[in-house]
């Protein structure tokens, strides 16, 4: 089941299973999300919760007791409950059940609420601690847009930048440091090989929004103010790309497992709740 909303601009689409975005169209019958493929990659905008990435042999430690859990958490796997609030909001919430509680042994209540403003979509994730102990968790975003002829294609950041990016001990395990990976960048023009490592994931940027862009034509503007990472992804010859804001981060090959000390994770007191905005722009 999906709800959709929309405005004078725009026409969006989220599932309840996984809060997914699954489509956003403009009033000409443009579609800016990548629509999956069994073949390639059948997801297309999963959220992310309690975990950004992978699990070093997707376990973790917590209070003595050792829990399994997949890369980028449950949330993407879990039916949400829906809400209608007008014709251009929806929410989506999910709190802890007997399947969650089995990986991840905290009471919570994970909202994700998407509403059209003009020619953005606003998406807003909150995370209530309805436990009687510190919460601990991460959640991210993780969209992909369409990009055919992805030569043709690329990423402007707002600012110029030195590029970082996180080493990476092996495909989706960081290592220590950081190394730069362009120097004096503005607009990136994308290419396959970029993503030979697997994602990149950027360390000390400036830029707070990035945009997607055409042939120099701007299509899509990734607004990520509240949130602390953002990533870059996709697979080799597919026709799409993932950018990707997150408040946390993957494993580092040679944690410990202990989640209160993960890299990148946050702690939230009893009855406390934690939000972050990012804005997507649809320019054409």
């Amino acid at each position: 089941m999906s709800i959709v909303i929309e405005n004078e601009f725009l026409r969006a689409e989220i599932k309840e299973r996984g809060a997914e975005l699954s489509s956003v169209k403009n009033r000409g019958g443009y579609e800016y999300i990548w629509q999956g493929d069994e073949k390639i990659w059948a997801k297309q905008c999963p959220v992310l919760f309690p975990v950004c990435g992978r699990l070093v042999n997707k376990k973790y430690r917590y209070g003595g007791n050792t829990y399994e859990m997949n890369s980028h958490g449950f949330a993407s796997a879990s039916v949400f409950r829906a809400e209608r609030l007008s014709e251009t909001a929806a929410l989506f919430t999910l709190t802890e059940n007997e399947e969650t509680l089995a990986q991840y042994p905290f009471c919570f209540v994970f909202s994700v609420k998407y509403e059209l403003v003009g020619r953005e979509l606003v998406v807003e994730y909150a995370v209530k601690n309805a436990d009687d102990k510190d919460l601990y968790f991460s959640f991210g975003a993780h969209e992909a847009y369409n990009v055919r002829d992805f030569v043709r294609w690329s990423v402007e950041f707002e600012r110029q930048e030195d590029l970082y990016v996180k080493k990476q001990a092996s495909p989706g395990y960081l290592g220590e440091g950081r190394e730069l990976f362009r120097a004096g960048v503005k607009e990136l023009p994308l290419n396959y090989e970029l993503f030979l490592n697997d994602a990149l994931i950027f360390d000390g940027l400036r830029s707070r929004f990035v945009t997607l862009k055409k042939e120099g034509r701007p299509v899509v503007t990734v607004d990520f103010h509240g949130f602390d990472e953002l990533l870059l992804w996709t697979k080799a010859g597919a026709p799409y790309l993932c950018i990707e804001p997150w408040n946390g981060l993957p494993d580092y090959a040679d944690t410990d497992g202990e989640f209160t000390r993960k890299k990148g994770i946050r702690k939230l007191a009893a009855g406390e709740t934690f939000s972050s905005v990012h804005r997507i722009g649809f320019c054409e």
